[in-house]
């Protein structure tokens, strides 16, 4: 069966069904999203939470409300850019940048390609500096300290196993992989509680501190903010994800299943463990836990998965970098010799630099904060007066604009009552104020005002702790490829 497009050209309707057949679910959506996450929070976050003592709830809840409030917009931003120019299809691979360009020109559309692809590939260094760290405490652990095979070499082991990985597709071609990196993630989140409820009940409870005494309470916060926007940062991926769905309206739905999905693994385990260790928990909570085979199965599934997240999260760096050098969307050679190339690059930059610690607080401070906090509403305000403009044009076009109030009538049949303007009453009038009032502070204007200044205050100040943070050059530069036997000191339990 075949339909007639705007510019005359057939094209099969079958085929468009089947197509869309391969797109996402909610349910495969939300999915992506909680494979994005992965197990960070669930392993390194506690201790970052701990920290910060009765502040980690209101900060928490803080950047999770703000985090799903951008995504929402940005998510929103799309489907107002396909209204006023449905070419903009055309650019899905690079949709954040096609958003940019749209509202504030090419040198926006730079700047936020420039932002995105930096973020994207620096945030999978420490997934690899993470999972060959894993591995060498795993070997470790199993022989009680006896086999020590540097994570310098299961680097280069990983980035063998993730070249044939990253050569699948994008969200919608990894169904299945999205699927067992969930299923992971559950797995090892219960399996660590399992392994905290046994330490608990061999060693007694003794009281536990509530705030960190080497470090004051707004350095904890700041550590903290940043580890929290870098593991729970969607947006790079968000609108891949929104263009691969069967419905993308409900990309809203999806990012806070997902989120609140992981959330609560979080949570649940950073409970168990300030109630165990305290403050005696180190950043990689895997470290902490006594030798079992629980523990060991734990490590292959974080390793593991780990591997897997990084697929899914690269995907937007590869896409924007094929489509710039004409590459076919379809499964291609030019596409495993560009995507190996990048995973070699990670490698290297993760043997140069081997402190993920270090990398995931640049990327979370500095990076993270104008692409999620500052870009998603200034975006969004400029989008809403577009989309004015366009309705307008649209409204005037058409036979309504016969009437006499024609812009009182467009505002009130486009906009709906909550953007609609409160009517002026002769006198003072207590309710209308009230009314007034209650419009001006649920405007998007000042909400995403109010969410922009969060997002330069975050980056600006956290940007300048992680530059103090670093003590020296030396410290931060201790490249494996000149003491191939540098590592973490590890020690078995």
């Amino acid at each position: 069966m075949f339909r007639k497009n705007e510019n005359g050209r057939h094209y099969d309707y079958e085929s468009l069904d089947s197509d869309n057949s391969k797109k996402l679910t909610i349910f495969f959506a939300t999915l992506c999203v909680i494979d994005l996450f992965g197990v960070f929070p669930i392993v390194t976050l506690p201790k970052a939470l701990i920290s910060c003592g009765y502040y980690a709830l209101p900060l928490i809840l803080l950047v999770f409300s703000l985090q799903t409030y951008t995504a929402v917009v940005l998510g929103r931003c799309w489907m107002i850019a396909e209204k006023l120019d449905p070419s903009i299809m055309n650019k899905s691979r690079y949709a954040y940048a096609a958003i940019g360009e749209m509202t504030f020109g090419q040198p926006m559309k730079h700047f936020v390609t420039i932002l995105l692809d930096l973020t994207v590939f620096g945030a999978g260094i420490p997934n690899l500096l993470v999972a060959s760290q894993n591995l060498q405490l795993l070997g470790l652990r199993i022989t009680n300290g006896s086999f020590d095979f540097s994570f310098c070499y299961f680097l280069i082991i990983i980035g063998l196993f993730l070249c044939p990985i990253m050569w699948l597709g994008s969200p919608k071609n990894m169904r299945i992989l999205a699927s067992i990196s969930v299923t992971i993630c559950t797995t090892v989140a219960i399996l660590t509680w399992i392994c905290i409820f046994k330490e608990s009940e061999e060693k007694a409870v003794t009281p536990i501190e509530v705030f960190d005494p080497s470090n004051p309470p707004l350095l904890n916060l700041l550590k903290a903010y940043g580890i929290i926007s870098f593991q729970f940062d969607i947006h790079p991926m968000l609108l891949t994800i929104q263009v691969d769905m069967q419905d993308k309206n409900k990309i809203g739905k999806a990012v806070f299943s997902g989120l609140m999905t992981t959330c609560t693994l979080s949570i649940i385990t950073t409970l168990l463990v300030h109630w165990t260790y305290g403050q005696e928990i180190t950043a990689n909570v895997l470290e902490s836990l006594p030798r079992s085979w629980t523990l060991y199965l734990i490590i292959m599934l974080v390793t593991l998965q780990l591997c897997l997240s990084s697929a899914v999260g690269n995907s937007a760096l590869f896409q924007h970098v094929e489509d710039a050098m004409n590459i076919s969307s379809h499964f291609n050679f030019k596409r495993c010799i560009i995507r190996s190339i990048f995973v070699w690059l990670a490698v290297l930059l993760g043997e140069l630099i081997p402190k993920f610690d270090l990398v995931m607080g640049v990327i979370g401070g500095t990076l993270t904060g104008p692409l999620v906090f500052i870009l998603p509403p200034l975006f969004y305000t400029k989008m809403l007066k577009l989309e004015k403009r366009f309705d307008k044009r649209m409204f005037e076009s058409s036979p309504l604009a016969d009437f006499n109030d024609t812009e009182s009538l467009l505002k009130s049949s486009l906009y709906g009552t909550i953007n609609s303007p409160v009517r002026r009453i002769k006198g003072y009038n207590p309710k209308a104020a009230i009314k007034k009032a209650y419009y001006f502070l649920h405007s998007e204007c000042v909400l995403s005002s109010l969410v922009i200044s969060f997002g330069v205050a975050a980056t600006l100040t956290s940007t300048f702790y992680n530059f103090l943070d670093i003590k020296s050059l030396d410290e931060f530069w201790s490249p494996c490829i000149q003491n191939i036997s540098l590592s973490y000191e590890l020690i078995p339990r």
